[in-house]
């Protein structure tokens, strides 16, 4: 007989291993680690504990649900009425038995009594996934009979071989000196501003969240300008980097197949200081410091401009679709 007991009345610990289960069919494609699970669930203020199930049979969790809303103290006009199924899962053996759709209507009724009229699978703050995966396209006609519409595309990129990157920095346009350089914490008050100014909306919540969890600049390359003042970044990082202080470029650095993975993004440019190589350098300046820092691979996350990252040596890795369902 099925149960569903929300995540607030199953042992924390028990939620905790619900990833194992992931694994065991997945894990070869998408590595979720106990760190992970445990940062995109308890570590990320949005997590609804009571909207987020798991199912049992036989006394055995079987499947799982994940339930999330923006909760941070920044207001974001643009995330209020919005929910997020940040994963979904039922093992292979338990499928077409109504299991995923039990977990999908409670949780649904869940966000309807919360005032949530739009749902996305993932995308959410501290994601597993920006959307569908299309390694798991088979999924979307599930979905799509249960309300969901798919809209566009996004990608992860991949450059298989940083250690053999070599290119030179390009001049500016502008002819101004501006200074590429990995931060520090001095840097911190001018990053915030740059953000909030340039920015506004989730990079600053994950640039105060790295703040919080104790990054010390090193996951960032800065470049300012002859005020010193924040004109563009790009975030980086390593297999060594702390889980809490990743970016969504690292998501998958436990996959099994990787020596050793680099992150690279997000990665902008004020407004008023774009068309004038920055980005081109940045990006140049990142590859070269993951190269220093022994990166046999490199991910960059989230984005569609495959023909500007083709010119570091990156090409299509993973594709995700923007999968919405209006309540």
């Amino acid at each position: 007989m099925l149960n569903l007991l929300n995540f607030k009345n199953y042992k924390k610990e028990n939620v905790l291993s619900l990833y194992k289960m992931w694994n065991d069919e997945y894990g070869f494609i998408f590595n979720i680690t106990e760190g992970l699970f445990k940062r995109n669930t308890y570590g990320t203020p949005g997590f609804l504990e009571e909207n987020s199930f798991v199912a049992i049979e036989d006394n055995e969790p079987v499947g799982f649900i994940i339930s999330k809303v923006w909760d941070y103290p920044m207001y974001q006009e643009s995330f209020q009425g919005i929910g997020w199924i940040s994963l979904i899962f039922v093992k292979k053996e338990y499928r077409n038995r109504g299991i995923g759709s039990t977990l999908l209507d409670e949780a649904t009724n869940g966000f309807k009594q919360l005032g949530i009229t739009k749902l996305y699978l993932g995308k959410d703050y501290q994601n597993f996934f920006p959307g569908l995966p299309k390694d798991l396209k088979s999924n979307g006609a599930w979905f799509s009979k249960r309300g969901f519409e798919a809209l566009y595309e996004t990608n992860d990129l991949i450059n298989l071989n940083p250690q053999g990157f070599t290119a030179s920095l390009k001049e500016y346009h502008d002819n101004r000196e501006y200074n590429i350089h990995l931060a520090c914490e001095k840097d911190f008050p001018r990053m915030q501003k740059f953000f909030e100014e340039s920015f506004p909306g989730r990079w600053v919540v994950e640039f105060l969240d790295y703040v919080k969890y104790g990054g010390n600049g090193n996951e960032f390359l800065i470049c300012t300008n002859s005020l010193q003042e924040v004109v563009g970044f790009c975030r980086l990082g390593t297999n060594e980097t702390p889980i809490e202080q990743i970016g969504f470029s690292l998501t998958w650095r436990a996959k099994p197949s990787f020596v050793k993975l680099g992150g690279l993004g997000p990665l902008g440019v004020s407004k008023d200081y774009r068309h004038n190589n920055i980005a081109y350098n940045l990006l140049i300046t990142g590859l070269m410091e993951l190269k220093k820092r022994g990166c046999h691979e490199a991910i960059i996350d989230w984005t569609n401009l495959l023909d500007f990252y083709r010119m570091f040596g990156f090409e299509l890795w993973k594709t995700y679709i923007y999968t919405q369902k209006n309540l």
